[in-house]
């Protein structure tokens, strides 16, 4: 018995919404909470990969929820951009706003490059399903 992916998130589309927003406001608190006396700026240290696997995830989970409410696939344009103006808005808000937090362009760079990675995964999957179909349609 094949199951149909699709039709699943289609079917759970207000758990995978209620998921999909609590994990954007986690990204949102964990990146504008109030900071402490964290080193100003570091290329490779475990924030920065804590930056690219969120946006791996939301960019892959956006792709997913999309999905779930649409029935076509959602435009690499969307995917791509959508997780990237967050990255950028994220920046802002931290330079704005009195978090004791401070925009960083390697903020951006490795949420870019986690948004990347996510839509590499989503691809990825959506690969495994259209080859999946094929098999099911052969028969």
């Amino acid at each position: 018995m094949k199951i149909d992916f699709i039709e699943v998130i289609q079917r759970f589309r207000l758990l995978i919404g209620g998921l999909y927003s609590m994990t954007t406001l986690l990204i949102l608190f964990g990146t504008l909470m109030p900071g402490s006396n964290l080193p100003e700026y570091q290329v490779f240290n475990y924030d920065k990969l804590v930056h690219a696997g969120a946006f791996m995830a939301w960019t892959l989970a956006t792709g997913i929820t999309w999905r779930a409410f649409q029935p076509k696939r959602v435009s690499l344009n969307v995917l791509i951009v959508t997780p990237l103006l967050f990255g950028i808005a994220i920046e802002i808000l931290q330079g704005l706003l009195p978090t004791n937090r401070s925009p960083e362009w390697m903020d951006i760079v490795f949420d870019a490059i986690g948004t990347f990675l996510g839509v590499l995964l989503y691809l990825l999957l959506l690969r495994i399903k259209d080859q999946s179909e094929r098999t099911k349609s052969a028969y």
